[in-house]
């Protein structure tokens, strides 16, 4: 046969396919098929996943803009005896894509819910406080949280002032919240069975029905050294403004615990590091000296990740990938925009200090997460659990703010001594931004599950999350709000919504740390022991084998469960999170505090009363 009937041949073939294929699809379940169908979503996924890139849309996450795309393809794919498929990622495929059939089709009402709950903490709906008296108490909505009123309680001494906002924030938020937080209950509500509760559906990608227990036991886990620090805590506002601040009980009102949390990354903080005398380098200072660009950032990140044997970034892939936000874009924090879901894009931000410098390594981890990922077909490409990418880019950040990796990579604060004493107010300061925060957001994700469980009355949320806040973080109420408000902060309504999810920054904060220690134990980096080699200076950088092990969990993708993924780092190969290397590395400061604690003949703990029963008597 001649060249031209080969020709031929495969055009007819070529024209013949798509009935062919949609033979298959009517007639055959079988696993050639199967892939077949997997094609064709894979070819939706990859066509709407570009659209999406270009045309993002600001309120629903690509997850779900994704999930809508692919629901035309769940009937079909319900049709085949897939759970007894030979090929085991074949099998993968389709218990992962699957997933998306539980979800109802997206409608407006969700869209609207979805976006007042992630944009309630800029709406403006509190007055001035001088504004208000001025004008004897006329309504006026010009002051939103986060661009006003948090920071007033970041930087403002005035007590009353903070308690009045904080109240009136509570008081005046307006009832569309409140509808929009009722209506995400009863989504979750309505998909659930007598089999399968609400919080199975909102655990459905970390394949554990029951992960609060598991987070439960992160928090007993955590909670010595929390205490150690609350007690330190009670006694930084004592000494900042008198004795009378903290009640009896040894609750901290909720006003002075956020204005805490908003000044860990401030200079003039109510909590002072342990020694004073000896102040931490300005960071700063000397990365305004070398004159950096937003853009110098990208790079520095990225060659970090050449230094351990990734495949380097292209100078054209990063002109075309990595683009620079207009300033007013990312909000006050200045956000970067990722995208992994088709054509890879970073939007990062315009402006270079050093909080940022740490942040953009973590965001080209997800660059080069996705890269790797990227690889397999549709479904398989997902992150092996939410919130993955972000225990990657924890551990990565650990390794970038090392002493060591600043002065010996980045050139900076070369003339400092680390020792121990100034190494331990780091370490404090490290410690106020995450010890008092992680048990925010667990209470937020507590509140949430057993509220979509009915677990509580809507009549008990506000009372429910009175004696959460006074169990995990001896936190109670700043004063009494209106009778039927919710007390809940800004970051918990954000929790509910799919990309901002407490359950994300729990399980990536905790086996962020997890990850970084197996790295640095398995390079040597990390010795018990050895003063030298020290949990908390241990760096990536120039190391392949570190680079390797990143490498090996960002290849997986979603083709294993997360557990199955993470397996290979510990000896005993467990398959949990521990919140065993978290309390490693801040185990210096932890004995710090507890010993200053007894030196100062501090009481630590706190007494708190069912705050629902009272409500009921």
């Amino acid at each position: 046969m001649n060249i031209y009937w080969l020709k031929l041949l495969a055009l007819l073939a070529t024209c013949f396919l798509p009935s062919v294929r949609a033979e298959y699809k009517r007639n055959c379940f079988n696993e050639t098929c199967a892939r077949w169908l997997m094609k064709d979503m894979n070819a939706v996924y990859w066509e709407s996943a570009t659209a999406y890139r270009q045309f993002a849309d600001d309120v629903l996450s690509p997850e779900i803009l994704m999930r809508e795309k692919l629901r035309p393809f769940y009937p079909m794919m319900q049709l085949f005896d897939w759970k007894n498929f030979q090929d085991p990622l074949l099998r993968r495929q389709f218990e992962v894509l699957l997933r998306g059939d539980k979800y109802p089709a997206m409608n407006y009402e969700f869209k609207r819910a979805t976006n007042t709950l992630k944009s309630m903490a800029k709406q403006k709906f509190v007055c001035n406080r001088e504004k208000m008296n001025a004008f004897s108490g006329r309504r006026c909505s010009d002051m939103a949280f986060v661009h006003h009123i948090k920071s007033i309680i970041t930087n403002s001494d005035d007590l009353e002032e903070i308690k009045w906002y904080w109240a009136e924030w509570r008081n005046r938020m307006p009832s569309q919240v409140k509808d929009a937080l009722h209506y995400y209950i009863s989504y979750y509500q309505n998909m659930s069975t007598p089999e399968m509760p609400a919080s199975a559906i909102w655990y459905d990608q970390y394949e554990d029905s029951n992960f609060i227990q598991e987070l439960e036991e992160l928090m007993d886990a955590i909670q010595p050294f929390y205490r150690e620090m609350h007690a330190h805590l009670q006694h930084a506002l004592r000494v900042r403004y008198g004795d009378d601040i903290i009640p009896k009980s040894g609750l901290i009102p909720h006003h002075l615990m956020e204005q805490a949390m908003y000044q860990s990354w401030k200079k003039q903080s109510v909590l002072r590091n342990p020694f004073p005398q000896r102040k931490l380098p300005n960071v700063q200072q000397e990365m305004d000296e070398l004159e950096w660009f937003p853009f110098d950032l990208v790079n520095i990140s990225s060659r970090f990740f050449g230094s351990m044997g990734f495949e380097n970034l292209t100078e054209d892939f990063i002109r075309d990938h990595f683009i620079e936000m207009e300033p007013s874009e990312g909000g006050p924090d200045c956000k970067s925009r990722i995208f992994t879901y088709g054509e890879i894009e970073l939007n990062y931000c315009p402006k270079v200090y050093y909080k940022k410098l740490l942040q953009t390594h973590g965001d080209v981890t997800h660059i080069q997460y996705a890269i790797l990922k990227n690889n397999y077909s549709v479904g398989l490409n997902q992150e092996a659990a939410p919130g993955f990418g972000n225990a990657m880019g924890e551990a990565v950040i650990l390794s970038v703010s090392t002493p060591k990796h600043l002065q010996q990579q980045l050139g900076l604060l070369t003339n400092i001594d680390y020792d121990d004493v100034l190494n331990l107010n780091r370490l404090y300061r490290m410690a106020v931004h995450t010890i008092l925060t992680i048990p925010m957001y667990f209470v937020h994700e507590k509140l949430w599950i057993d509220m979509i469980d009915n677990k509580i009355s809507p009549e008990q949320y506000n009372c429910h999350y009175w004696n959460l806040m006074a169990k995990y973080m001896g936190v109670g109420p700043s004063t009494q709000t209106k009778e039927g408000a919710y007390d809940m902060p800004y970051k918990f309504y954000e929790g509910i919504v799919e990309q901002s999810r407490s359950t994300r920054k729990l399980f990536g904060e905790f086996l962020g740390y997890q990850i970084y220690r197996a790295i640095c134990l398995e390079i040597g980096e990390f010795q018990r022991g050895n003063a030298y080699k020290v949990l908390n200076n241990c760096d990536f950088a120039n190391n392949k084998e570190a680079g390797n092990m990143l490498k090996q969990m960002m290849s997986v993708g979603s083709t294993k469960s997360w557990r199955k993924t993470i397996k290979p780092l510990t000896v005993r190969k467990i398959e949990r999170i521990s919140a065993t290397a978290f309390l490693e590395y801040f185990e210096p400061l932890n004995t710090w505090v507890t010993e200053d604690n007894v030196e100062k003949n501090l009481h630590v703990g706190w007494k708190y009363d069912d705050k629902c029963q009272q409500r009921s008597a």
